[in-house]
């Protein structure tokens, strides 16, 4: 059945093999588009992802050489059955894990056989959402070698780049590697057309080809000649709706899943979560509770020890810092000084800069128990040297604070 024509913003999109597309599939002209011109016909170049603006609906067209095409025996099932039964029946085909392929079931063959597709389930995710990201509607995904139009007697090859496509009948064919020197796409189109011939023992009146690029032409004919068959060149065009759409084989992966799944099977596991996390959950409020309990015992004992030392204090707000404000206090009206006066943190200061400390010093300056302190440039000018000075510090008690690394000011205080 020929493609629809395409209208406006539709475009028909040939996709490199996995092995090119993966490395350079948005940047570089990887993609062989068809879409409709101005003139009401339709245009083939080569661009890339990020040059299909404008394009809102594309339909894919897989490699062949990516897409794994089977006819085995099939069990009478359908549904999410026959989906659960598929992987074990083509596994023994595939040199991959059946796991990581998504699988397509097509049209019913004769003697209980089915064709069955099967291409690797990340690239085909990967190129079908490269496309969704950009905000173009995925309608379609055909195997390349099912997608090319077929004449009774006629085998049908497509072109492209580096790649071959070969359909020897309407469920039937394959791909072909080709490089670029004329006389290597002549043997690349020679072995494959002898290896179907091998393979299908079908016999064939000629070939149709459809290529990309008119250089195509000279390997054509020259491996037609070979083989005494005729061979009809033309460029590359609409191709035929395939008979199977790769796209099944996204909602398949999930149906797949879901009809595997034994709800009976997780039920004691359920069951088992829920009871170790209603535990957590209850021996998490009990420790809090617990610790709430221990926090309220213990400030009621702080308060009761700052009202015992203090009776006068009328309002208990934070009993540690009140208790401290009012040793200070009393420290003060008895002429003692604090840890944290000027002259103790002076002279701790000048036990860690040691004999030459004075010399090492600008500016000193006292506020709110501690010393703002402005060095010599040459005495802390680099990490090293006031690395130095933050270990000296701390080994008498002191903690310093260089207020960026470029100024030679500091602040001075107690640790803790």
């Amino acid at each position: 059945m020929a493609t629809a024509p395409l209208k406006r913003g539709e475009a028909i999109v040939w996709l490199p093999p996995r092995n090119e597309g993966e490395r350079a599939f948005g940047t570089e002209a990887h993609l062989l588009v068809l879409r409709p011109d101005a003139a009401g016909g339709n245009r083939l170049e080569h661009v890339s992802l990020d040059g299909l603006q404008g394009t809102t609906q594309a339909r894919l067209i897989f490699d062949a050489r990516d897409v794994n095409l089977l006819t085995p025996q099939v069990p009478a099932l359908t549904g999410s059955r026959l989906l659960q039964a598929l992987p074990n029946v083509v596994e023994d085909a595939l040199l991959q894990d059946v796991a990581a392929c998504a699988i397509v079931a097509g049209p019913d063959l004769d003697d209980g056989r089915r064709l069955v597709a099967v291409i690797d389930r990340e690239w085909l995710e990967f190129a079908v959402g490269a496309f969704e990201r950009r905000g173009i509607r995925v309608r379609s995904a055909w195997p390349a070698q099912l997608s090319l139009s077929l004449q009774p007697g006629i085998w049908s090859i497509s072109c492209i780049r580096r790649s071959l496509a070969l359909r020897t009948d309407p469920l039937n064919g394959l791909g072909w590697n080709a490089g670029e020197d004329p006389q290597r796409r002549a043997e690349a189109v020679t072995g494959m057309l002898q290896t179907a011939l091998a393979l299908n023992d079908v016999p064939t009146q000629g070939m149709r080809a459809w290529v990309d690029d008119p250089e195509w032409a000279q390997p054509l004919n020259e491996a037609a000649s070979q083989l005494g068959w005729p061979v009809e060149i033309r460029a590359l065009d609409l191709p035929e709706a395939a008979p199977i759409d790769l796209l099944s084989g996204r909602e398949a992966a999930s149906r797949r899943m879901l009809a595997a799944f034994d709800a009976r099977a997780w039920r004691a596991p359920a069951l088992l979560a829920g009871a170790c996390l209603a535990a957590a959950l209850a021996g998490l409020n009990l420790h809090w509770a617990q610790l709430l309990t221990e926090k309220t015992a213990i400030r009621q004992s702080l308060e009761a020890t700052f009202r015992s030392a203090f009776p006068a204090a009328q309002v208990v707000v934070d009993p540690v810092l009140q208790m401290n404000r009012q040793v200070a206090a009393l420290r003060a009206r008895s002429g003692q000084s604090g840890p944290e006066d000027f002259a103790p943190l002076l002279g701790r200061l000048g036990d860690a800069l040691g004999p030459t400390g004075v010399d090492a010093l600008a500016a000193v300056e006292y506020r709110e128990g501690r010393l703002k302190v402005r060095f010599l440039t040459e005495r802390v000018d680099g990490r090293a040297a006031r690395e130095q000075l933050r270990e000296a510090c701390s080994r008498v008690g002191l903690k310093l604070q260089f207020d960026n690394e470029r100024e030679p000011t500091a602040t001075v205080g107690l640790q803790g």
